[in-house]
Parts: structure tokens; C-alpha cells; sequence
């Protein structure tokens, strides 16, 4: 319960400064409907032997169609397995994984609507990243729905939206301090 509350306290600071930035009329900036980070900061604080490969697009979706499977199909192991073998990158100590967030019609501005759906989509993402780390340490035992854990170091690499939702391709480290 602790850990559930200091995860919204986080989400609430992080919205808060994240609307800060807003633009000038209160429209959305033009980011083509992605967001992409540069190859500097991409393993930055990821202590890998090797540098990451981004998934493509279609490989990220695949991840997020094995996340909507175990949603679905929460007690099967073997599709808990799939998404390991799909989203660990051990060599790079790297754990790729895909949040959704609803954009919110009803915010107060489409730039704000936009930044809420954002951090819903990385919080998502950071659960999902708690779930492989655990499985990977667990050997996928550890059912869906029973882990809870905070997680640091979660970085987007990838947005994309469209009228009602907001998808992130974001990575974390595989070794959590």
C-alpha cells in the first residue's frame, strides 16, 4: 500500500512538472506524432556490455500484444516467457517494454490532455518493467497481478499518439539497485 501511494505521489510530481513546459497558446508542439531521444541518452545509467538495439516499430508492438495477452491470460507461463525472450536484452542489461495512456478529452488544455497521457503510458510502461525484472529473477513464476515494486530509471525512447491514446516504447536496466 506504501509503495502504491509513493508511485501516485511520483506520477502527481511528475505530471505537475511536466505541465510547466506547456507552449505558448496552449497547443501541443509539433513532434510528428513521435517523440524520439537521442542515441547519447539512450543507455545512459544502464550498466550493459554491449550498446541496445531500438525495436522497430513492428517488434514493439508485438511487445505490446504479448502485455495484452497476459492481461487476458494472466496464470499462462509460456506467454510470460515470450515476452522475456522478447524484451530482455541481457548483453545490453536492458529491459524494453510498451505503456498505453488514454489522452483525456475533457483536460483543461490538449497540450495538458497530451502530457497526462504521456505519464500514464511511462507509468504503464514501469509496471511492466517491474513484471519482467521479477519474472526474470523468478524465473516467470511470480504470477500477474501479485508484484509491486517501485522502479527508477525508466526512459521513453518512443511516442507516438493519435486522438485517444498515447503509446511509449521506453527501456529500463535489467539490474535494479
Amino acid at each position: 500500500m506504501r509503495v502504491n501511494f509513493i508511485i501516485i505521489l511520483l506520477a502527481v510530481g511528475c505530471g505537475i512538472w511536466s505541465c510547466q513546459d506547456e507552449p505558448q497558446q496552449g497547443k501541443p508542439a509539433d513532434t510528428g506524432g513521435a517523440l524520439n531521444v537521442s542515441e547519447q541518452t539512450l543507455n545512459a545509467g544502464v550498466t550493459g556490455s554491449q550498446p541496445a538495439r531500438i525495436p522497430t516499430e513492428s517488434e514493439a508492438d508485438s511487445l505490446l500484444q504479448l502485455q495484452q495477452q497476459i492481461m487476458q491470460q494472466p496464470d499462462n507461463v509460456a506467454l510470460r516467457r515470450e515476452l522475456g525472450r522478447r524484451a530482455l536484452d541481457a548483453n545490453a542489461g536492458i529491459v524494453w517494454v510498451v505503456g498505453k495512456g488514454r489522452i483525456n478529452p475533457k483536460a483543461s488544455t490538449p497540450n495538458t490532455a497530451l502530457n497526462q497521457a504521456q505519464m500514464a503510458a511511462t507509468l504503464d510502461a514501469s509496471r511492466w518493467a517491474v513484471y519482467l525484472i521479477e519474472w526474470h529473477k523468478t524465473d516467470y513464476a511470480a504470477r500477474f497481478g501479485a508484484v509491486q515494486g517501485g522502479l527508477v530509471g525508466v526512459k521513453v525512447i518512443r511516442a507516438s499518439t493519435n486522438d485517444s491514446l498515447c503509446i511509449v516504447l521506453a527501456q529500463a536496466p535489467l539490474q535494479q539497485e
